[in-house]
């Protein structure tokens, strides 16, 4: 579709509207005010000669004065005629603010006018614009000069539309119209016509468009302006086929072709074709529109115009949509994007240069002012102003770079991406070996990142991405670059080590650094890291070789318990593979009855009976033999597969309850001697899961159990007393009717502030405070103490890892309520358990 606003820029129709009005200022011969008015005269038809006058002129003008400010004025549209938009909207913005405060009324409107339309056409910052332009029209309303307002309106509008506002634009249009409607100037009468039946068109209000694109065609002579003749004729066909018209509305666009000539009108051709491929599709002929709309793509993206080349792609789509055609139209959409994209980014960079150039010359008035007011501390100032000038202009490269930088860039974290990181290692390795030395990767993989992301959410993982990737820059070896992988994963480059050594003691800084806990949102959180580490060329000769090397290494760092720094060993491939196969058979174990599950007493030393019984996961695979759950809980966890093998073990609990309850051994709630539970290990990555209370409600439901019967046990974490939706999921919990307890309490970040949160029913003290308790008086006092603070706040204690008597009376002395451990009995099968009567202690 063609609009009058695109056939002209801000600088075609400043010349004659921007002369100065001061007769006597214009007779001069030979002097700025006449080097001004000559550089609008020749603006366009010859720019470098209009940039040498206006620049002379302003040289020789009073910068505060109102010859300066028009000098400036028009030295800012030759800049941009030059195609040195950033410099030129700059200057344009200065001449406005020195016109305001020395120059006539209409001369400062002229400049915010033509300030404006470069902001809109040239940088794409549409809010910028209006506000420049809404400034020009209260001066031109201040002085009474309709003309000049129904110029600044007639502009405002097209930006008002593109930025999709249209009603304020057909308003601000009907309204220009109505001010040239009975004046003199019958061009910009026919382009504000022109410009409304656009925006009606743009709105599908084509019945409202007609009667202004009628008056437009009607005014335009086709031999004085072939180009807008034929905007006109275009705009009038579509909105003739939106009214039904069809056979004018041919007739029209037929008529339009052979004006044009597709060699020289680079912008109106493509313009035409989308016009003749809107009416098409107005008419349903959706066949001759997709040829005619991948015309004007082709030729708009042979021009490189960005915005023609976005508005094909737009209607395009729909055309291959309604010719049945959806695969060629989802291709349009995604051609749509990227152009987007590129326009956007185009758009940026140019706003980021305007910014920039207005930042500069903002700052040098402010140097000028300071200087004048100052002189004593000249030097001083002169070289604090050169260093920030320094700073400002490597910024400005920076910016000036934008676009290249984010093509090797990530874009959250602002490390060098995967593609950067590809060039930087085959380099190195290169470098390396030419020299006949060494060079390190590190390969890093945050230990469960996910969980933290699926509790905290998504900007709060991003935040957390780019807090570890500032921690690992600040902990790198001299020489050492970090790069983003992907996800949670980054690769560190050290290009030239002494010694092998020296690549694991930099993995190892790295792991202490990320380990550290941190404040995320208000909150605690804690993080370990996973670190492969190969050696080139030692390892691997070519780039990707050596990067799987190092990868593979994180696998087994990852498998072996995680937080760990590993260099891939002879027997790394296997592990490898067996933790792969793990993975692959483990969905097979859990769907196939595979697992079974055996049952570990626990006593009460209060009532010396039994107290409950904590279900433990077991796998044989006939192939891999027994599988320790210390190897397939892990695989479990990464796999996604934890959810089902808890909702198992949860099955496998009600079935063991009601066995026990079948065979007398059961025993319910009662006053001063608490009831039976069989405990079930919760992962802190199943209590990321928003789901996890109603699956296991069903799972218990289903069993045909009640959630009274289990005992969910959760690994200590610090992430429990900081977390609130950790803490709403345990509250919801206990409302569901299960019972929690903390388990390993002692092993990690030990906090009783969250005990204190009426969450759980026990507490299970670590084996390795038991037994660090049993071996000397002072770290018994640490056992003690905990039971005293548990029962104070009304929680069961159960001591895990008991071995001996020895520890059965230390811990009797000190209260504790429940032991667990191989000296009362060893985890048995179910149907052991039912008979089970226990020897000690």
């Amino acid at each position: 579709m063609a609009s009058t606003d695109k056939t002209s820029t801000p600088c075609t129709a400043a010349a004659s509207a921007c002369k100065p009005q001061d007769p006597s200022e214009s007779s001069v011969k030979d002097g700025p005010a006449a080097w001004v008015a000559r550089a609008f005269d020749i603006l366009n038809a010859d720019p470098p000669e209009a940039h040498r006058l206006a620049t002379a002129a302003k040289a020789a003008a009073d910068p505060d004065s109102s010859l300066g400010g028009r000098a400036r004025h028009a030295l800012g549209m030759t800049e941009c005629m030059l195609g040195r938009f950033a410099e030129g909207c700059a200057t344009l913005l200065d001449a406005a603010e020195t016109l305001h405060r020395h120059g006539p009324v209409l001369d400062e409107c002229r400049a915010w006018r033509d300030h404006a339309s470069v902001l809109s056409l040239q940088a794409g910052d549409a809010q910028a614009a209006v506000k420049a332009f809404e400034r020009a029209l209260a001066l031109a309303e201040s002085v009474g000069d309709l003309t000049e307002q129904a110029t600044v309106l007639s502009r405002m509008g097209p930006v008002l539309g593109h930025s999709g506002q249209a009603g304020d634009a057909c308003r601000v249009l009907q309204r220009a119209v109505a001010l040239l409607a009975d004046g003199p100037d019958r061009a910009s009468y026919a382009n504000a016509l022109d410009n409304l039946g656009y925006q009606l068109i743009r709105q599908g209000d084509y019945a409202q468009a007609l009667p202004p694109l009628r008056a437009e065609v009607a005014l335009r002579d086709l031999a004085r302006d072939r180009l807008a003749w034929a905007n006109g004729q275009s705009n009038l066909a579509i909105a003739l086929a939106g009214t039904g018209q069809a056979d004018e509305a041919r007739a029209i666009i037929d008529a339009v072709r052979p004006v044009l000539n597709a060699a020289t009108d680079t912008y109106q051709w493509p313009d035409y074709l989308m016009s003749a491929g809107a009416v098409n599709l107005l008419l349903d002929k959706p066949e001759a529109a997709r040829v005619l709309l991948r015309d004007a793509l082709a030729v708009a993206r042979q021009s490189g115009m960005r915005m023609v080349e976005v508005d094909a792609l737009v209607q395009l789509s729909t055309a291959e949509e309604r010719c049945g055609d959806l695969a060629a139209a989802l291709q349009c959409e995604r051609a749509l994007r990227q152009a987007e994209r590129q326009w956007l980014d185009e758009q940026t960079a140019s706003r980021v240069q305007v910014m920039e150039a207005s930042i500069e010359l903002a700052e040098k008035r402010a140097e000028n002012q300071a200087l004048d007011k100052a002189r004593a501390e000249l030097e001083q100032r002169v070289e604090e102003r050169t260093a920030e000038l320094q700073a400002q202009m490597r910024e400005r490269d920076t910016a000036q770079r934008l676009a290249r930088f984010w093509s090797d860039h990530d874009w959250l974290t602002r490390l060098p991406n995967r593609r950067q990181m590809q060039a930087l290692l085959e380099s190195q390795l290169q470098a390396a070996e030419a020299r006949g030395g060494q060079m390190g990767v590190l390969f890093v993989d945050l230990d469960g990142f996910k969980a933290i992301n699926d509790a905290h959410g998504h900007l709060s993982g991003d935040r957390l991405l780019r807090l570890t990737a500032r921690r690992l820059r600040q902990h790198l070896p001299p020489g050492g670059t970090v790069t983003r992988f992907g996800g949670d994963e980054f690769v560190v480059l050290l290009p030239d080590l002494a010694q092998a050594a020296d690549a694991a003691q930099a993995a190892d800084r790295l792991r202490t650094a990320v380990l550290a806990p941190l404040k995320l949102d208000g909150r605690v959180v804690s993080l370990s890291c996973s670190i492969g580490v190969a050696i080139g060329p030692r390892d691997a000769a070519t780039p990707n070789e050596l990067l799987r090397c190092a990868d593979r290494a994180m696998l087994e760092a990852k498998g072996g318990g995680r937080n760990q720094v590993r260099e891939l060993d002879a027997g790394g491939q296997d592990r490898l593979e067996r933790r792969g196969r793990l993975r692959r058979e483990l969905g097979e174990a859990i769907d196939n009855g595979r697992l079974s599950a055996v049952f570990q007493p626990l006593w009460s030393l209060r009532h010396g009976c039994l107290a409950g019984v904590e279900l433990l996961a077991r796998w044989h695979d006939p192939i891999l033999g027994w599988v320790s759950p210390a190897d397939f809980i892990p695989v479990a966890e990464e796999s996604g597969q934890i959810s089902a093998l808890g909702l198992w073990a949860v099955r496998e609990a009600v079935a063991a309850a009601l066995a026990l309850q079948a065979a007398g051994r059961w025993r319910d709630d009662t006053p001063g001697r608490p009831g039976m539970r069989v405990s079930v290990n919760v992962s802190t990555v199943q209590l990321a899961d928003t789901q996890l209370v109603q699956r296991l409600s069903e799972a218990v439901q289903e069993a045909g159990g009640q959630p009274g019967w289990l005992e969910l046990e959760l690994t200590e974490s610090v992430q429990l007393a900081e977390d609130p939706a950790y803490q709403q999921r345990m509250r919801h919990l206990r409302e569901a009717g299960f019972t929690l307890a903390i388990d390993d309490f002692g092993a990690g970040y030990s906090s009783f502030s969250y005990l204190n949160r009426a969450y759980f029913d026990r507490l299970k003290i670590d084996r390795a405070l038991v037994h660090a308790g049993s071996e000397a008086a002072d770290r018994s006092a640490v056992t003690g103490s905990i039971i005293l603070m548990a029962h104070r706040l009304g929680l069961q204690v159960v001591a895990e890892g008991i071995e001996t008597a020895e520890q059965i009376g230390l811990l009797a002395e000190q209260d504790c309520d429940i032991v667990q451990g191989y000296h009362i009995a060893r985890p048995m099968p179910l149907a052991d358990l039912l008979g089970w009567q226990p020897s000690r202690p």
